[in-house]
C-alpha cells in the first residue's frame, strides 16, 4: 500500500451537498456575527473563523518548525516563493521564479515592484538580505540554519569571521541573489519559502538576541495578506487585513481558533466556524450537515513517530524494524482514518520512492525476533507522547500500545501540550507522534534525517544518523542531471527504509469542509500551509 504514496500529489477534490444538523450550542465568543473592518482593515468584508489543530507558541521563523505557528505566520508574513496547492513553487514576492545560472550556482530573484510592509513602510530587497543571513546564522538561533550550509560564505559567518554572507546579495532594491558553492539543484525550494522580517524593526537587534525579541509574540509589520492583532491565549488568534497587501484582500477579519477536532466539527455544523480540517472519524457527522463542502486533498507530509536514538536501547536498527513489523498500519489506517491515507515506508514521496521498500506488513512474530536478537529489555517501560485533540492520533496512540505492548514493548501513554513536546525533542523522550511535513523535493527529506540536523539545530527529531543516507543525499543534490539525481535519491530512499530512521504511520489525505458562505476555498494538502491564495477568499 505505501507505493500509492507514488501518485500525483495533484489535489484530490470532492465536493459534496450534504443536509445540516445542529450538533453543539452557539458561543458568546466576541468573533462571532457578521463583523466589520476595523480601522485600515483593507477593503474586504466579514469575519472568518478557522479550526486551528493545536495552539500556537511563537510566530518566529527561527524557531523549530512547529505546524500551527506556521499556519499563522503563512498568512502574517509572505516569501519569495512557497508551493501552491498542486506543491508546485510559485512566485510570491518574486515577480518570477528565480533565473538560474549555466553552471547551476546563481539564483537571482526579481521582487515584485512597490511592496510595503504592513506599517506602511516600502519594502526593498534589503529585508531579504537580512533575513537571509540572519536565517544562515547560527548565532541568531535559527533552527534551519543548516538549509543555507550550500551558500557560499556562509561558513564565514558561521564561524564569525565575516558578517553576511558573500554568497547573498542585493544589487538593488528589486534584485536579490543566492550563490551556492557547487550546482544545487533543490536550493531554491530548501530556503525559498523563507518568511522575509522586516530590516527596519529587528536590523538593530543584537544577533545572538533576536530571537527572544517581543517582535516574535506580536510581530507589528509582515507582507502577508493579514497582519496580526492579539493571541488571546488558548482561546483565538486575531488577524485583520492587511491594507498593504499587493492586492486587495478579500475578507477583513480572521479568527483561528485551537480547538479539538471534535468540537470544531460541532461549530462547524451550528456555523460558528467555517473552515475546518475534518478528522476521518468525523466524517459521519459532517455529511449530515448542509450547507457545507467537503474537499480533500494529498498531503505532502505524513504522521511519525519518532524513535530517540540517543537512548542506546534505540540506536540497533533491529529495534527501529521490530517496531514497526509490530504495528498494524494498514489496519489503522482502514478502521481510524477510513481507508484515506496510505502507508508510506520512507520519507521520500513521488518518483524517487523505488518499488521494492520493504512495506514492514504487519508481522508480530518477526518483530518478537528481532527484539530478541537485539537484547530488548522488555521490563524496561516506554513512553509514547503526542499531543491530543485529533482524534485519529489520539485513537492511534492507543492502538500503538496495545500492538507493542503484545510483542515485549511496554507502553505508557503521555499526553503533552505542543510546547511540552518541543522541549522534549531536545533529547528528553522515548516515543514521539507528530506530524506535517512539506517533502515535496527530496532535497527537503535531509532536513529530518542529516547527521546535522539534530533537533533543535535542525528537524531531526530522532537523532536519527546514517553516514551512508548523508553521502547519497549530498551527491543527488550537487547532481544537475536529473536522472542521476533521481537514481542517487532513490538509493537514499532505500537506505532510510532500511535503518527504519522512523517509524512511518500513515499519509493521510487532509479532508476539509467549509461552509457554503466562504467563495474560493480550495482544499490543500498541505497543513503548515493550508490557506494558500485566502486573499482572493470572500464571504457571502
Amino acid at each position: 500500500m505505501f507505493n500509492s504514496r507514488k501518485r500525483s500529489l495533484a489535489k484530490a477534490a470532492v465536493g459534496l451537498a450534504l443536509t445540516l444538523s445542529a450538533v453543539a450550542a452557539c458561543s458568546s465568543d466576541p468573533s462571532q456575527g457578521g463583523g466589520t473592518p476595523g480601522a485600515g482593515g483593507g477593503t474586504g468584508n466579514g469575519t472568518l473563523n478557522v479550526y486551528l489543530y493545536q495552539k500556537p507558541k511563537l510566530f518566529s521563523p527561527l524557531a523549530p518548525n512547529n505546524g500551527p505557528d506556521q499556519i499563522v505566520m503563512s498568512l502574517v508574513f509572505d516569501s519569495l516563493v512557497a508551493p501552491d496547492n498542486d506543491f508546485k513553487l510559485q512566485p510570491r514576492m518574486a515577480q518570477e521564479l528565480p533565473q538560474q545560472s549555466a553552471d547551476g550556482t546563481t539564483y537571482t530573484f526579481k521582487l515584485r515592484p512597490g511592496l510595503k510592509w504592513s506599517d506602511g513602510q516600502p519594502f526593498t530587497a534589503q529585508d531579504v538580505l537580512f533575513t537571509y543571513n540572519l536565517m544562515a546564522n547560527p548565532k541568531s538561533g535559527a533552527a534551519s540554519a543548516g538549509n543555507y550550509a550550500g551558500v557560499e560564505g556562509v561558513d564565514a559567518l558561521a564561524a564569525g569571521t565575516a558578517q553576511t554572507a558573500s554568497g547573498f546579495s542585493a544589487p538593488d532594491d528589486n534584485t536579490f541573489v543566492v550563490k551556492t558553492t557547487k550546482p544545487d539543484a533543490g536550493i531554491v525550494a530548501l530556503i525559498g519559502a523563507t518568511p522575509i522580517l522586516p530590516k527596519h524593526i529587528l536590523g538593530a537587534v543584537p544577533v545572538d538576541q533576536v530571537a527572544k525579541n517581543a517582535f516574535f509574540t506580536k510581530p507589528t509589520a509582515g507582507t502577508g495578506p493579514y497582519r496580526f492583532v492579539s493571541y488571546q491565549t488558548d482561546q483565538y488568534v486575531e488577524l485583520q487585513a492587511n491594507p498593504e497587501f499587493r492586492t486587495p484582500v478579500g475578507i477583513s477579519r480572521v479568527f483561528l481558533k485551537p480547538v479539538t477536532s471534535d468540537v470544531a466539527t460541532a461549530q462547524l455544523g451550528t456555523g460558528e466556524m467555517d473552515v475546518v480540517q475534518v478528522s476521518p472519524t468525523d466524517l459521519p457527522t459532517v455529511e449530515k450537515m448542509g450547507n457545507v463542502t467537503v474537499s480533500a486533498a494529498d498531503s505532502p507530509g505524513f504522521t511519525r513517530i519518532a524513535v530517540n536514538q540517543a537512548q542506546p536501547r534505540f540506536a540497533d536498527p533491529r529495534v527501529r524494524q521490530a517496531l514497526m513489523y509490530a504495528i498494524d498500519r494498514k489496519k489503522i489506517v482502514d478502521s481510524v482514518l477510513g481507508g484515506k491515507a496510505s502507508v508510506p515506508a520512507t520519507s521520500f514521496m513521488g518518483d524517487v520512492v523505488p518499488n521494492n521498500l520493504n512495506a514492514y506488513e504487519y508481522n508480530p512474530q518477526k518483530a518478537k525476533d528481532l527484539l530478541a536478537q537485539a537484547g530488548w529489555d522488555s521490563g524496561k517501560p516506554v513512553e509514547l507522547e503526542w499531543v491530543p485533540g485529533q482524534r485519529d492520533r489520539d485513537t492511534t496512540a492507543t492502538i500503538v500500545q496495545s500492538q507493542l505492548q503484545a510483542v515485549g514493548v511496554k507502553v505508557e501513554l503521555k499526553q503533552v501540550q505542543a510546547s511540552q513536546l518541543l522541549e522534549s525533542y531536545t533529547g528528553g523522550f522515548d516515543l514521539a507522534m507528530f506530524g506535517g511535513g512539506t517533502y515535496t523535493d527530496p532535497s527537503q527529506v535531509p532536513q529530518i534525517v542529516g547527521c546535522d540536523k539534530f533537533y533543535p539545530q535542525g528537524s531531526n527529531v530522532p537523532h536519527f544518523c546514517d553516514k551512508t543516507l548523508d553521502e547519497l543525499t549530498a551527491k543527488a543534490n550537487a547532481t544537475s542531471d536529473a536522472a542521476a539525481r533521481q537514481e542517487l535519491y532513490r538509493q537514499a530512499a532505500a537506505r532510510e527504509n532500511e535503518q527504519a530512521a522512523y517509524l512511518w504511520m500513515y499519509n493521510p489525505q487532509t479532508v476539509w469542509a467549509s461552509n457554503n458562505r466562504v467563495q474560493g476555498f480550495k482544499a490543500s494538502g498541505d497543513i503548515t500551509r493550508p490557506f494558500t491564495g485566502i486573499e482572493n477568499w470572500h464571504l457571502t
